[in-house]
């Protein structure tokens, strides 16, 4: 049977996806020179590691985690963390060449992730052939117990087969990796491993649907402070055996605490990025503070590259259609912030900076290396 997830948008989760879009929305708009954008994407990642480890009981310190990102060392709990980064460079990769998530895709990022303590690491991870189970550390008593090995290569054949399907893709991207994350680890398809893997691959379903936050945001933040909550939510008080009723299983309560940490962690990521903005826009021109993103994309060419631009080259900047650069024009030229290349033409085929922008476009000009994030 194909799987078909079954799941309600309540209010709670329709507001979440509001607030994951207002985030989303805001930090696409906050300009950030490049080096700050590489600096909070690179904290970001390390975050990632070093929640993502803890949630599945990685007792090192914060220090030896970070020691062992760049340097693998002996313990198995050093190869983790190191294997951990090495796999999201791996799916960075792989955004970059627009990859959908596959098996073949799944496989090579578990073989990446997974720890093996000798022999040599393949290529590709085999699903499991045994049974295994999910169980509380502390009692040892059965919390899960997934599907048989057997039935795993059918499982996770339908659930790549649903992400990759036109329905799935017509569903908001939160619910979309929100419902991959909960059927990847209800499969629970290897004996270790699924916890880092699904939830990489759940964000790298978000980065490929256009709410990458350009890798701002830490999802895993989320699950340490609320850990009671991640695995009762992917219970949901269901019976432990996998075959009594899971497969079937309503998962709105799941799909409400991942949409609720996504609108969480992205909110906080916006503050950041906001607070980051206004650092370094506080020693700007004051005119050019006022201006948004495009307006900023629009200033640089005509402040370091050309003299004009004509409407197809606000296109090719801007994204936007003719009819929308017409109206932005119109707009821009009202507020004083471009004119006319040509003032006695009737209709307007380039623009140019008014004066007083241009006055600040020269001063910049005499700074290049100071002002090279406009151009970013």
């Amino acid at each position: 049977m194909a799987y078909d997830p079954k799941y309600t948008i309540t209010i709670n989760i329709a507001n979440n996806l509001m607030a994951i879009q207002e985030a989303s929305t805001l930090i696409s708009q906050l300009p950030l020179p490049t080096h700050i954008l590489h600096e909070l994407k690179h904290d970001s990642l390390v975050e990632t590691i070093l929640y993502s480890t803890k949630i599945e009981g990685n007792l090192l310190d914060e220090k030896s985690k970070r020691d062992a990102i760049k340097q693998p060392g002996e313990l198995k709990e050093e190869q983790e963390v190191y294997n951990l980064w090495k796999g999201m460079q791996f799916l960075e990769q792989c955004e970059s060449r627009g990859l959908p998530i596959t098996e073949d895709l799944i496989k090579q990022l578990h073989a990446i992730i997974d720890v093996i303590v000798s022999g040599r690491r393949p290529k590709h991870s085999q699903y499991r052939i045994e049974q295994n189970k999910v169980g509380e550390k502390s009692t040892g008593r059965i919390v899960y117990l997934p599907p048989e090995p057997q039935d795993v290569p059918t499982l996770m054949e339908d659930l790549v087969a649903w992400v990759n399907s036109s329905k799935s893709i017509s569903i908001p991207v939160p619910i979309r990796a929100g419902i991959f994350l909960f059927q990847f680890l209800t499969i629970h398809p290897y004996m270790d491993g699924n916890g880092r893997t699904g939830r990489a691959l759940a964000t790298y379903l978000l980065r490929m649907g256009g709410l990458g936050l350009n890798g701002l945001f830490v999802l895993e933040k989320y699950y340490d402070r609320n850990l009671k909550g991640y695995y009762d939510n992917l219970q949901m008080g269901l019976h432990h055996n996998y075959y009594f009723g899971r497969h079937e299983a309503n998962i709105t309560p799941w799909l409400d605490f991942f949409t609720s940490g996504m609108a969480e962690v992205f909110q906080d990521a916006a503050k950041i990025v906001r607070a980051r903005s206004s650092e370094f826009m506080a020693v700007e021109p004051k005119l050019l503070r006022s201006l948004d993103i495009y307006q900023r994309a629009v200033f640089a060419q005509l402040a370091f590259k050309f003299n004009y631009l004509t409407t197809s080259d606000l296109h090719r900047i801007t994204g936007f259609a003719d009819r929308t650069v017409r109206n932005k024009v119109k707009a821009w030229i009202e507020a004083g912030f471009i004119e006319p290349y040509d003032p006695k033409a009737k209709r307007i085929r380039a623009i140019k900076l008014t004066k007083k922008y241009q006055r600040v476009a020269d001063e910049i000009a005499k700074e290049p290396d100071k002002h090279k994030y406009l151009l970013t």
